[in-house]
């Protein structure tokens, strides 16, 4: 009787018997296997511990690097009682105004956004355009009466890459902690503060600073530098970033304020070929009338390197270049002046302002 697994064939042959292994051969398997087995063992072993080490060390290098995209413009405040013959109002200029935030801050889980004479109902349209495609949230206060009065510097983020360790405000003022005009300033001025915790890398934290200088004061300015210089200062362990329009051009002492302290100006420490744009960022309404001003600028810690060369001359004068917080690498990889002219009218009076950093946690 036949098995199912055999083949029904009428002149069956008898299998063939397998020749013996030989005894060596032997001899070599029962060395080989169990070694395999060892060496194998081995690597599950240590490889386990060292990805448990890793995962409860806070100050491994290993765990993700933040791509940080940081975009500042100062919109122009919707300005109804005084408007310029060239300029649109806010209910034009809007659209495409928040169509460039977006685009310019659409992908990755990184991106910050710092703006300038934003009024209430200003911030509000911009939160809901933004709001139509992806969560954003802000921090920032109107600098008339601290609340809603007055021109915001707000600091608009995606609560899903980001959560706030601390914020507050300060004013430009000798009296920072209330609203106030400092020195010969025309307007109260403000500087926003935010400490983020990145969410993708949580042992990733950073601070942004956002002001707007006074437009008049000569004084006003050289003091603000000064004091935001003294604020950053040993401010917390974290690298800093400061963004927004200074009234002020790369040859006036407010900049020079900062680049002594060891603050490096996007734009000058960039390799060329990693920059992308305009050389100006303030360019008024006027098409055919636009001013060769550069006042709009994106700070970095003065530990900061580009891409192509970890250790790069920058060629910005500092009297401060030491490393304050060496658990820190910070790169900057991209840096450009966008533009503000679309569909035969400009969305602001300033250029858009982006750069792109690599944050990396060290040891």
């Amino acid at each position: 009787m036949t098995r199912e697994t055999d083949p029904l064939l009428k002149n069956r042959q008898q299998p063939q018997p397998q020749p013996l292994v030989k005894p060596l051969f032997k001899k070599l398997l029962t060395i080989i296997i169990p070694l395999s087995l060892i060496i194998i063992s081995s690597y599950y072993i240590m490889t386990h511990h060292h990805q448990h080490h890793h995962q409860n060390d806070p100050n491994n290098t290993d765990g993700p690097i933040l791509t940080l995209r940081l975009y500042t413009n100062n919109i122009r405040f919707d300005n109804k009682n005084y408007p310029d013959k060239y300029e649109q109002p806010w209910e034009i200029r809007k659209f495409q105004s928040i169509n460039s935030m977006q685009f310019n801050t659409f992908q990755g889980n990184g991106n910050i956004i710092c703006l300038q004479e934003v009024l209430h109902n200003q911030l509000i349209d911009i939160l809901q355009g933004l709001n139509d495609i992806q969560e954003w949230n802000y921090y920032g206060v109107g600098r008339t009466d601290g609340e809603k009065s007055g021109e915001f510097a707000p600091i608009l983020y995606k609560d899903q890459d980001f959560k706030i360790i601390e914020n507050s405000t300060f004013w430009l003022s000798p009296t920072p902690h209330v609203p106030s005009k400092g020195w010969d300033a025309a307007l109260e001025r403000i500087v926003t503060m935010v400490t983020f915790q990145s969410r993708l890398n949580p042992e990733i934290k950073f601070n942004i600073f956002n002001t707007h200088y006074d437009h008049r004061g000569v004084e006003a300015r050289r003091k603000s530098s000064q004091l935001i210089v003294d604020k950053m200062k040993n401010y917390n362990d974290y690298p800093s970033f400061l963004c927004g329009d200074f009234n002020t051009e790369p040859n006036d002492e407010p900049y020079h304020i900062l680049t002594k302290a060891g603050f490096k100006d996007g734009k000058i420490l960039i390799d060329k070929k990693s920059a992308y744009g305009f050389e100006t960022t303030f360019t008024g309404f006027d098409i055919n009338n636009e001013p060769i001003s550069r006042i709009d600028y994106i700070w970095s810690p003065s530990f900061t390197r580009i891409l192509s060369n970890s250790n790069n001359d920058t060629n910005q004068d500092s009297d401060d270049d030491n490393d304050n917080d060496e658990s820190y690498e910070v790169t900057l990889k991209q840096f450009g002046i966008l533009s503000n002219w679309f569909n035969g009218h400009h969305f602001s009076d300033h250029r858009p302002v982006v750069s792109t950093y690599e944050l990396r946690k060290k040891k």
